[in-house]
């Protein structure tokens, strides 16, 4: 049995440097209409790829890099369009929608190549075989249409089995000027299911839509606002990014959840959530960076249109998980191996801090909160030894954090395959 030594470490680094930090790429993009007309198009940001030369984004962190894709955007009356402060590491897919337009897709795209030109093409009209097209109008509370709003794809059922996520199938659609849009599968399906995101409304769930030539109707609410304040010792804290998910039934949905930046004196707002539920709200441990934690709070929105003050929330102590890995068979770090400790007790989309191992298989998280937490270890070739009760199958360990957890020993074997 291992012993765990627990104590409490201060370290004070200063950091200097006269390097220039560069800034994120925008990517630019402009669409030139067909011939002798003037339409308004809307161009949809999606995550493509990871650049293959590029090392520093591991795939067990692409939900932070990309959790708030899709995004859209609509050209402005001369065609141009910004989709501003993109990952660096990242190549993109832009899909780009206008009505009586074909769509038109662009993969790896990289936001640092220049202007993307989208030239549109006129609709060819066919008769698309039967049970392959599904049709939905969006209003807002008075029966205005609504248009520009993005439609996204999640689930399709087809011979009474349901397919989460949605597969031979528009994955997005966008609404026109009278609200309407049009999704289509390559095969027959029976149902489909999706979300919709308009700016200036709460997002909205559909489900059970049947495709033939009836009209789906989807009315768009305000929804609610909420707002607070993040202090330590009294102190606005700046800069901190608040997270609020779990939002009643959909708690295990990454659709329902909301980021927010705390201002200079710690105030943060949230607009358009989805009205009359609970939620719970956390801190990001990476946008603290040691200077306390946040743990699990409880909230309520209120009704359709109001707005909710959730006070003053005031940071915990932060701890440190620190130790290394040791292989069984003596043999040194292999490289590109890392490390995630995620918050356990969360749902959709998780917290979590990531690094690589030290060629002596060290790994220091600080900024831990006082809670379960999950360790997953990604060394290639190799396992977990089962010798420790907290150990679990597979390559992930489990463990409560009441304090600094220092000098932590954890072996792994080489893996069996099995």
């Amino acid at each position: 049995m291992k012993t765990f030594i627990l104590g409490i470490a201060v370290v004070i680094v200063t950091f200097v440097s006269h390097a220039q930090v560069a800034l994120p790429p925008d990517l630019v993009g402009h669409v030139t209409s067909p011939p002798g007309k003037s339409i308004t198009a809307t161009a949809v940001l999606c995550y493509w790829h990871i650049k293959t030369n590029n090392h520093l984004v591991d795939f067990r962190e692409l939900p932070r890099h990309t959790r708030d894709l899709p995004r859209h955007v609509q050209a402005d009356e001369q065609g141009n369009f910004r989709f501003a402060s993109l990952d660096p590491a990242l190549l993109y897919q832009v899909l780009v929608f206008a009505p009586g337009c074909q769509p038109q897709t662009f993969r790896y795209v990289d936001p640092a190549a220049g202007p993307l030109s989208v030239r549109l093409e006129p609709a060819v009209p066919t008769n698309a075989p039967e049970r392959t097209v599904v049709r939905g109008r969006l209003r807002d509370a008075r029966g205005n249409p609504i248009a520009g709003a993005l439609i996204k794809i999640l689930g399709v059922t087809r011979n009474g089995s349901r397919h989460w996520p949605a597969f031979g199938i528009d994955f997005y659609a966008v609404s026109d000027d009278t609200g309407l849009f049009t999704v289509r599968g390559e095969t027959p399906f029976t149902a489909t299911e999706g979300v919709v995101e308009a700016a200036g409304f709460s997002k909205a769930l559909f489900e059970g839509w049947e495709p033939g030539d009836t009209i789906h109707e989807l009315t768009l609410i305000e929804g609610a606002a909420f707002e607070g304040r993040l202090l330590q010792t009294g102190k606005p804290v700046a800069d901190a990014e608040i997270l609020i998910q779990n939002f009643g039934r959909e708690s295990g949905s990454s659709e329902w959840h909301y980021f927010a930046r705390t201002d200079s004196k710690g105030r943060f707002a949230f607009a358009h959530l989805p009205p009359n539920r609970s939620f719970s709200l956390y801190a990001t441990m990476e946008s603290l960076a040691g200077r306390g934690a946040i743990s699990r709070h409880e909230g309520r929105v209120r009704e359709n249109g109001s707005a909710t003050d959730f006070g003053d929330l005031n940071l915990s102590p932060a701890f440190t998980v620190a130790g290394a890995v040791r292989l069984s068979d003596g043999k040194p770090i292999p490289p590109k191996s890392r490390l995630q400790l995620v918050r356990t007790t969360m749902a959709g989309v998780l917290d979590s801090l990531s690094q690589p191992l030290g060629v002596d298989g060290s790994f220091h998280f600080t900024g831990v909160p006082g809670e379960k937490v999950t360790i997953y270890l990604r060394i290639p070739g190799y396992q977990l030894t089962p010798r420790d009760a907290f150990l679990k199958s597979g390559s992930a360990t489990n463990l409560t954090v009441v304090n600094d957890l220092l000098n932590m020993a954890i072996v792994m074997k080489p893996a069996t395959g099995k």
